[in-house]
């Protein structure tokens, strides 16, 4: 019953943060043109994604919960083929949590030294370093690629302007 009265508490934050949310996306300075889509589209839309799906997910717990159509066995097979089996019944991990809270918060204080390639592949590679996993070479591949494409796809095709830091010589 616990368990039950867990997910209800979950559910009603979900759905305050949600609006809250939505509500500052409303803040946003639209532009002077109105057929311009302006700044503050994706965020509404995100807004009103996370209400929406904050919503369901009350309805379910308060109405008895959502079926569980699956057996143990079958939950089981389906964690050891992405690799989390461990956590099946594991409580949270506090100390993973709080590392990867704080690399989050080091890459909101790096972003504008650091600019956006070199902290988001600092960030990437301390998550995957600490969580320990067996792929290294592989994920330090993925973070330099994915780090720099969304960097340039950003800066060129989308024309935003990411901060480069040490790495300015690389900019268009």
């Amino acid at each position: 019953m616990k368990e039950k009265r867990e997910e209800r508490i979950a559910s009603v934050v979900l759905i305050v943060f949600s609006a809250t949310y939505l509500a500052g996306a409303f803040y946003i300075p639209m532009p002077v043109f109105k057929q311009q889509l302006g700044p503050g589209a994706f965020p509404i839309a995100t807004g009103i994604g996370m209400l929406s799906l904050a919503c369901i997910y009350a309805w379910q717990q308060f109405r008895g919960g959502a079926k569980v159509n699956e057996e143990n066995e079958e939950v089981e097979k389906r964690a050891v083929i992405i690799g989390a089996e461990e956590k099946i019944e594991k409580k949270a991990d506090l100390k993973a949590m709080g590392f990867m809270l704080a690399a989050m918060l080091f890459y909101a204080f790096a972003f504008e030294r650091l600019g956006y390639a070199i902290s988001t592949f600092v960030v990437f590679m301390a998550g995957v370093l600490y969580l320990d996993r067996r792929h290294l070479v592989r994920d330090a591949v993925i973070a330099v690629i994915s780090s720099f494409v969304l960097y340039y796809i950003f800066s060129i095709f989308l024309r935003v302007n990411l901060p480069a830091g040490p790495l300015k010589f690389l900019e268009f």
